[in-house]
């Protein structure tokens, strides 16, 4: 029989001793790799501005992601409508990291409205197809019979300015008329029935008596899951139509370090997020594109058939509008304001106006100030503090005209807001001509006007002049060389019927006048 060998006491200390110190030679080296290591002591934060209906989606990840020393970096999501945004970014105001609106509509709005760093095309972290929420009744009919030439049902649209969805609809409606004999005509007759009460909210369509209307597919979907709400049914588009395609894009104010969190965000959001529960799809790379060209020529045309507008109107108050009128019993200033305040009948509601005044050092060294901001009419009119504010106007006692630097201004402040599918305008209502020896000169003011024409956003200067001391040539020379037109009387009583003959010369309907 043979006995297993005896391990004696100091051969098994020994090996005890080196499995040990293979261990400890081992571990330390792990602990001195971990002590070494770079550890994340102040992580960047990325600030992402999503559109409402996407954001819920990105803050499920952010939420997600742990303080680890690799992902030095932590991300706040903030909701906020896409027109909020681009507003700001074309103020220069602070800006985020990332922005992620509805759809690439929103990036180059942004850029043409002077926020021209913001990047053209973004990456797509979801998508939801633009469709047509039918009545149960309409199911099983196409988009063509639906909202094409000839079309029968109650159509409703929103904005195609500020609703990508709408403007997808708008493109198609185009396609289907493109196909007729006459497709400028019937692109005329199809848009007609929705153009003339469209809603500026989308989400207010869904409110309304409507046979049919263009909506978001993850719209739709939350609509039909609310409790008591009529259930409509989706419609997909036989023809490719844009869908939103929610872009990323990371902004030139990022810093480095939180670019490289932006990056890392992104890569998280396009593979881990789970779309499906918040109504929304993956991205699609391949989803159809958008022919910027055949989008500004349609909102253009929009713009001439709805008659909406945005315009800034600029009102001389130097001292001699308090001159009295001959048998009127009443001052220039007086009639200024009333044809001021009766043109807002000109407008459809949806117009967006705004008001400045003008002499000489209204506002500190400044000539201008703003008497009511922009909105539109039908708010104007709805808050009456508007009205209020324009009948409240006053000339200065002893004010000049301080016409070039007011015009100059009130151009630049146009052009820097000029919105996509209005027809934009800068009005100026004068009786008498530059009286500022300070100001810039003619020259330097037409050349300056001339350095911002932009033939792809046309903003005509009207000027509107009243009284004996105008200079005609001098307001010719302005407006013209904006696109625009003078209109002028000697007779300050007149003001009324000039300022209605300037406006619906700018503002006619096609087929009487074509659409810049």
């Amino acid at each position: 029989m043979v006995r297993p060998r005896r391990v004696t006491a100091p051969v098994a200390g020994l090996s005890v001793l080196l499995v040990l110190s293979i261990a400890a030679w081992i571990g330390g080296d792990v602990v001195l790799d971990r002590l070494n290591a770079p550890r994340c002591t102040d992580p960047a934060t990325v600030l992402v501005t999503a559109a409402p209906a996407v954001a819920p989606a990105l803050s499920e990840v952010a939420d997600g992601l742990g303080a680890s020393d690799d992902d030095c970096y932590r991300v706040e999501v903030k909701a906020e409508p896409a027109r909020e945004t681009m507003t700001r970014l074309v103020a220069g105001e602070a800006s985020p990291s990332v922005w992620v609106p509805e759809s690439t509509t929103w990036l180059r709005q942004a850029r043409d409205s002077g926020a021209w760093r913001v990047p053209e095309a973004g990456t797509s972290v979801a998508l939801s197809p633009v469709v047509l929420a039918v009545k149960e009744s309409l199911k099983g009919k196409s988009w063509r019979e639906l909202i094409g030439p000839g079309a029968t049902a109650v159509a409703g649209i929103a904005d195609p300015a500020k609703d990508p969805a709408s403007l997808s609809a708008l493109l198609a409606l185009r396609g289907f008329a493109s196909a007729e004999k006459d497709p400028a005509s019937a692109t005329v007759a199809a848009i007609r029935p929705v153009s003339g009460d469209y809603s500026e909210r989308a989400e207010d369509l869904f409110a309304r008596p409507l046979d049919v209307f263009p909506t978001s597919e993850q719209a739709l979907e939350r609509h039909n899951s609310t409790p008591g709400a009529t259930r409509l049914t989706a419609v997909a588009s036989e023809n490719p139509v844009p869908p939103l395609d929610f872009p990323y894009v990371v902004l030139p104010d990022a810093n480095e370090a939180q670019r490289a969190g932006a990056e890392k965000f992104l890569a998280r959001l396009r593979s881990a997020t789970d779309l499906g529960r918040f109504g929304l799809r993956a991205p699609d790379d391949q989803a159809a594109g958008l022919d910027q060209g055949f989008v500004d020529e349609t909102l253009r045309l929009w713009g001439g058939l709805t008659l909406t507008a945005r315009v800034l109107g600029v009102l001389d108050v130097s001292g001699s509008m308090n001159q009295i009128v001959p048998r009127t019993g009443t001052t220039r200033m007086a009639l200024a304001v009333g044809a001021a305040e009766r043109g807002l009948g000109m407008f459809k509601p949806n117009t967006q106006i705004g008001l400045w005044k003008f002499s000489t050092r209204l506002d500190g060294d400044k000539d201008y100030k703003e008497i009511i901001p922009f909105a539109s009419v039908k708010e104007h009119l709805a808050s009456g503090q508007a009205v209020a504010a324009v009948r409240a106007t006053r000339a200065t006692a002893n004010g000049a005209t301080g016409l070039y630097d007011s015009t100059l201004a009130a151009y630049r402040e146009a052009r820097k807001n000029w919105e996509l599918g209005r027809i934009n305008i800068v009005a100026i209502m004068t009786d008498g001509r530059n009286e500022d020896p300070d100001s810039i000169g003619q020259r330097e003011l037409l050349d300056e006007l001339a350095k911002l024409q932009d033939k792809r956003r046309p903003l005509p200067v009207i000027a509107i002049g009243m009284g004996p001391d105008v200079d005609v040539g001098e307001l010719r020379a302005i407006a013209g060389a904006t696109g625009g037109g003078a209109f002028t009387t000697v007779d300050p009583a007149g003001i009324s019927d000039i300022f209605a003959q300037a406006l619906s010369t700018m503002l006619c309907q096609p087929p009487a006048c074509r659409p810049q």
